[in-house]
């Protein structure tokens, strides 16, 4: 007899077989995990396409800034080097003078300096001088050429009668080729003069532009140009300069750095916008949106995949998870309800609620353990709280969430309030405190301002900034004192005064104004500290109150300014370099915000100035003594401007100019020397102004003006002494007639006659007789 074939039962069968909590488990775990799974795919695939959408969107316009940047720091730093060529000593100087000396010497020494430029500035393409006497123009590519037509002297002499002194044009001509692709830099010369006679032209074609924006165009097919205020295209970044129809009056249509969409030969590209605050140029950067779209569809794809393993993965997880995890609870119940006598249940249900009611307990001993522990940190907290919302922390909140999170630190709501910042200037040398106290001093800062501001009965937290620095919230209820701004300032002095004769440092205070509304407190606290760092203007160790808060500032290194230093210490002008000082330490003084700034511009000026010096043949030793002491470590001892500009003066600027006077004096002694040698030597020929300044190189207007200052007379008045002297001797010791003597002395016998009476008052027959 056969056994019968046992039918494996049906999945649907061995289910319904299990308990009802088992058949829930199992569906609420698989809801619970593939609903959370397809939810989440979904939701990445949002956030990611979002992300990149938002990560593109800005990287568009992080490249397009960084683009027009790069060029609007290309663009200054041959603009800088322009006027630093223009402000040299070569071409400062008269030409006229320059080339009557030495005519060859002048054009070879412009051909050296433009192609000296030139090399130095690669991205250029030439660089030439227009001179406006001769009609040349000497390029540093393509040598030199005389302008005869007259189109192009009359394009030059519009240029040249221009009010502007260093100007851009758009397209460029060089070598007889023109572009209206392009920019051209003119530089009148010499510099900041109503009648220049030259004019150097700086020539840059599109490849630089090229060059510079082939690293921020990342996508196939994207193209970037540059239009200028007129709507003219200055750049192209492509290998052809095929311009899209309509493009640039697409652009016009939207503000700067706002992107739009532009379709052109059947294809979508997204145009983003950058308006140059340099030189008001627009630069358009268009990029095929198929290229951006193709990240996205590898996600999709991606997504898809990732959720349909982990949801076949899961699903498998979850029925072989919740058959292992039911497995106890199926053994308990089966105990219970199999072994367990009924009148025992309700004693295992009631071991179960004590074991509960035990572990109720203990959590709640340890809540208490932490309310006790939330309390003794409540100062603290209030402290971090009132710090985070005078730095501004809390202006995006609600108004009813700030206001509830004063109600809860127990500060009014409605208040006159300010804020001060106390800081210690600096630590002596030798003194009760080193750097290890700085945590010390500060510690007593805070406690001796509380105690003070409890005293003096004012409302108030102390917060130590973590910085060096204590910062003080006071305030008061509306309508609670009419004078508590002035009780507040006595307040802020004495609590200044103390702290400085307890610790004997130097103490300064930094005060915001009043306000009336908490929301405003983030200003006060901002010129609080605004105000302890404008001590390095005119020294602290005293309460320094806001003059309010002044705008964003655009800080320059007044690179002018130093040129125009360097040249006064060259030519030895006390007078000048001590009002260039001056004028260095106004500019600096704009970055008060910023005391590093200042520090770091003076660092600059102290460089530049060793290295004047060092080319002034100046030696180290009449500066900073001969121990060789460092320089810039002595000069960041220096806390203010005054003290700065002090020791720029005594350690640099009188040892320089007493060293360029004194050479400058021996120089002058000897071409003095030199043509009252070659006077005595030749008395008695025909000798000229002209002759000696080219004896000795120089001009004859300087020559005349040092052989005045250094004779007290003329050079005609001392040829004429010098042979009216040899005429008396020959009179005196010889018998030559006065023919001869006229001759000897280099004078015509009527002239000599006539000269000679005018100086001696007689007639030289007439003086040998009386004389001899």
């Amino acid at each position: 007899m056969r056994k019968p074939i046992l039918s494996k039962p049906k999945w649907n069968e061995l289910f319904h077989r299990r308990p009802s909590f088992y058949r829930k488990m199992i569906i609420f775990t698989l809801v619970a995990s593939v609903i959370p799974v397809i939810c989440l795919g979904i939701g990445s695939y949002l956030l990611a396409s979002k992300a990149i959408k938002q990560e593109v969107s800005k990287s568009n316009v992080r490249i397009l800034n960084n683009a027009s940047l790069t060029i609007n720091k290309t663009l200054e730093l041959i603009e800088n080097n322009v006027m630093q060529l223009a402000l040299s000593s070569f071409f400062a100087s008269n030409p006229q003078e320059l080339k009557s000396n030495n005519y060859a010497g002048f054009y070879s020494n412009v051909f050296r300096n433009l192609s000296a430029y030139k090399n130095g500035n690669k991205e250029i393409l030439d660089i030439s001088l227009y001179t406006l006497d001769e009609h040349n123009l000497i390029s540093a590519s393509y040598g030199g050429v005389r302008l005869d037509n007259e189109a192009d002297r009359q394009h030059y002499a519009n240029l040249m009668e221009s009010d502007r002194q260093l100007f851009w044009e758009n397209g460029y001509t060089a070598n007889g080729v023109t572009s209206p692709y392009g920019v051209t830099l003119y530089c009148k010369l010499p510099l900041n003069t109503n009648e220049p006679v030259g004019l150097l032209q700086v020539n840059i074609d599109n490849s630089m532009f090229q060059r510079l924006s082939s690293s921020y165009t990342n996508y196939e097919g994207e193209r970037m140009f540059v239009l200028d205020e007129r709507n003219t295209m200055v750049f192209y970044s492509a290998a052809d300069r095929a311009v899209p129809e309509g493009l640039f009056e697409a652009a016009g249509l939207h503000s700067a750095g706002e992107r739009f969409t532009f379709k052109w030969n059947d294809m979508e590209y997204l145009v983003t916008t950058k308006l140059s605050s340099h030189n008001k140029w627009n630069y358009i950067d268009m990029i095929p949106i198929a290229e951006l779209n193709s990240s996205l569809n590898k996600i999709s794809r991606f997504t898809v995949a990732i959720v349909a393993i982990v949801l076949l993965g899961g699903t498998v997880w979850v029925l072989l998870g919740t058959r292992r995890v039911y497995r106890p609870i199926e053994a308990l119940v089966s105990q219970i309800r199999g072994n367990t006598p009924a009148n025992l249940q309700s004693e295992a249900e009631l071991d179960e609620l004590s074991y509960v009611g035990s572990r109720w307990n203990e959590l709640h001993s340890k809540a208490s353990q932490l309310e006790t522990q939330l309390n003794e940190q409540f100062p603290l907290l209030r402290e971090i709280f009132a710090l985070q919302l005078l730095e501004g922390q809390f202006v995006q909140y609600r108004g009813d969430y700030v206001q509830d999170m004063l109600r809860r630190y127990g500060i009014p709501g409605q208040q006159y309030g300010m804020a001060f910042i106390m800081a210690y200037d600096h630590l002596p040398d030798e003194g009760r405190f080193s750097d290890k106290d700085k945590d010390l001093i500060v510690f007593t800062m805070k406690n001796i301002a509380s105690e003070l501001l409890q005293e003096r009965q004012a409302e108030g937290i102390t917060i130590n900034s973590l910085n060096d620095q204590v910062t003080v919230w006071v305030w008061t209820e509306h309508g609670q004192s009419e004078t508590w701004e002035s009780d507040v300032q006595s307040t802020v002095e004495l609590i200044r005064s103390f702290i400085s004769d307890y610790l004997r440092l130097p103490v300064t205070v930094g005060l915001g104004r009043t306000v009336d509304r908490v929301e405003e407190l983030p200003e006060s606290y901002q010129e609080a500290k605004l105000a302890v760092r404008s001590r390095i203007i005119d020294g602290g160790n005293r309460v320094i109150e806001s003059k309010g808060m002044t705008n964003p500032l655009h800080y320059r290194y007044p690179i002018e300014v130093e040129s125009h230093f360097t040249n006064s210490l060259q030519l030895g002008d006390l007078a000048e370099a001590e009002r260039m000082l001056e004028t260095f330490s106004h500019k600096v003084q704009t970055a008060i915000h910023n005391p590093e700034l200042i520090q770091m511009s003076y660092d600059q000026l102290l460089t530049t100035l060793i290295r004047t010096a060092y080319l002034l043949s100046v030696s180290t030793e009449a500066l900073f003594g001969a121990e060789g002491s460092d320089p810039y470590a002595e000069m960041r001892q220096c806390s203010t401007i005054p003290e700065f500009n002090a020791w720029f003066m005594k350690r640099l600027v009188s040892p320089i100019i007493a060293s360029v006077q004194g050479k400058k004096q021996q120089e002058n002694d000897l071409l003095i020397g030199k043509v009252t040698e070659f006077i005595e030597a030749n008395y008695h020929l025909d000798i000229s102004l002209d002759q000696c300044a080219q004896l000795c190189g120089i001009s004859p207007q300087y020559l005349s003006r040092l052989f005045k200052r250094k004779m007290e007379i003329s050079f005609i008045e001392y040829i004429t002494k010098y042979r009216i002297e040899k005429a008396v001797l020959f009179l005196e010791t010889t018998n030559l007639s006065v023919t001869d003597i006229s001759e000897k002395v280099g004078y015509q016998p009527k002239n000599f006659i006539r000269v000679f009476k005018k100086h001696t008052g007689m007639p030289p027959g007439q003086y040998r007789e009386r004389n001899r």
